[in-house]
């Protein structure tokens, strides 16, 4: 059995459009191991930062609580809005730092979750899914060989913290059992001391199996999302167009171009030709542009249709290789010529007129 289930003629990375699709149905590489070591990590070094003013905080409240002299305390008159001030009061006392360390601890939730991922929304998880309720299908999820990977390594990662805290302990035990010997200030703060290297070596662990947890992520994403030369054939032509399609199209596109540039000769003004390898046909209306355009232009045997529909409609042709050759390379069909050709234009115009004057 194939570690991650039938995906023979599977041989083709996932391309970015199968990959938008599987995010639009919430299916991520996220490591959700790494969004818990790195809030673990970082609330241990705020803890470390802020972990003393937020024990200031609690030590006048319980100071403020274990006084006896109950006239400073608003709870004293036995009514409900007293004892509403009274818990008001407590937790104002508190707020700055534990405020402090949950904007601390959502930020590196956040940054650890969408820093992976990026933000993305995805509607299509929130809805409901008859087949989540399949008996069969959440049998074979759970037998299947991605959630026997998942078990081995949550069962190494449990082994691995019973290490780590059988280490970081195994040597201060003897301290801990004399702990009545010492003050309540120095006992707290040996206590502290000790949750907090427990806590920063059992982050750092956690922390680097998360890491490996990135890299399985990445591997398994990619490998379960994995299609067949067909399934990306398919998909280009869905982005791109079926290429016979598309030769369809342009062949189609191009022959409408003639069929118009066909049209517009019998209005030129004058063809000028090459006098066998290209023609172009110039058109100057001085109501609508500022200069002539060129209606119509081609090489070889579309010059040379040029050329006799030009003769059939008693347009002018002109021989003039080098200008033939410049308009056609340089100026698209419907653009006006540019400003260093109007000197080479105007000459041939003027002599055009001169012909129709003289013919008239």
């Amino acid at each position: 059995m194939a570690l991650f289930g039938d995906d023979q003629g599977k041989t083709e990375k996932p391309t970015p459009g199968r990959m938008a699709e599987v995010r639009e149905r919430g299916d991520t590489h996220m490591s959700r191991d790494l969004v818990t070591a790195g809030a673990l990590l970082v609330a241990t070094i705020a803890l470390r930062c802020f972990g003393g003013w937020l024990l200031d905080a609690l030590a006048k409240v319980m100071e403020h609580g274990l006084q006896v002299d109950l006239r400073d305390h608003p709870i004293a008159d036995a009514s409900i809005s007293g004892a509403c001030r009274e818990m008001l009061w407590s937790l104002l006392a508190v707020a700055a730092p534990l405020g402090v360390l949950l904007s601390i601890l959502v930020l590196s939730v956040a940054i650890f979750g969408y820093g992976q991922i990026g933000i993305h929304f995805s509607t299509e998880v929130l809805g409901f899914k008859l087949e989540r309720l399949n008996p069969a299908a959440n049998w074979k999820r759970l037998f299947s060989p991605q959630s026997l990977l998942r078990t081995v390594f949550a069962a190494l990662k449990t082994t691995a913290l019973t290490a780590v805290l059988w280490l970081v302990l195994r040597n201060r035990w003897q301290g801990l059992s004399h702990l009545q010997d010492q003050g309540i200030f120095k006992a707290t703060q040996t206590i502290a001391d000790l949750v907090f290297l427990a806590l920063m070596w059992v982050a750092g662990v956690v922390f680097a199996l998360a890491l490996a947890d990135v890299i399985w992520q990445r591997f398994d994403f990619e490998k379960r999302n994995m299609m067949t030369r067909q399934e990306v054939e398919d998909e280009r032509k869905r982005s791109e167009g079926d290429p016979m399609v598309k030769s369809r199209m342009q062949r189609a596109r191009a022959e409408l171009l003639r069929h118009r540039m066909m049209e517009a000769v019998p209005k030129a003004d004058v063809v000028i030709t090459n006098p066998t390898h290209f023609a172009v046909a110039l058109k100057y209306d001085r109501k609508r542009r500022a200069a002539p355009e060129v209606i119509a232009k081609g090489a070889d045997d579309m010059a040379m249709r040029i050329r006799e529909l030009a003769k059939a409609n008693n347009v002018p042709l002109l021989e003039d290789p080098p200008l033939a050759r410049a308009l056609y390379r340089a100026v698209k069909i419907g653009d006006e010529i540019p400003a260093r050709f109007y000197e080479a234009v105007a000459t041939v115009l003027s002599h055009v007129y001169r012909l129709k004057n003289r013919v008239a």
